[in-house]
């Protein structure tokens, strides 16, 4: 499978988050950038890993060639800031081809904080 176009990855994005996980203190701390990542809007639901219902409102496509991270790898309950709103990553899917991992797909639901 080929990568996905860097012509497609027209989107940035900031990540925020806490060191030592702690959301409860203050604003939250810029962690990194997301470069050449694609978001698409979403409405479906699904469920989080404490099996509470969730709306995503967006779905993020992290290729592993194209895109690049200064904030580590994709991971549930990282904070972002794209297209001028904030969301919080739900759900973190990692797709394969016939070489390894090809690209993630992550789940946004709007950050209400």
């Amino acid at each position: 499978m080929r990568a996905i176009p860097k012509r497609l990855l027209i989107h940035r994005a900031k990540v925020y988050g806490e060191e030592g996980g702690d959301w409860s203190g203050g604003e939250p701390k810029l962690l990194g950038v997301l470069e050449h990542i694609r978001a698409e809007p979403e409405s479906r639901v699904v469920r989080d890993k404490n099996n509470r219902e969730l709306k995503l409102s967006a779905v993020l496509f992290f290729d592993c060639k194209n895109s690049r991270s200064t904030a580590g790898e994709p991971k549930e309950d990282m904070l972002l800031e794209l297209l001028g709103e904030r969301f919080r990553v739900v759900s973190v899917e990692p797709f394969f081809d016939e070489s390894g991992l090809h690209h993630y797909e992550l789940g946004l639901a709007r950050y209400a904080g």
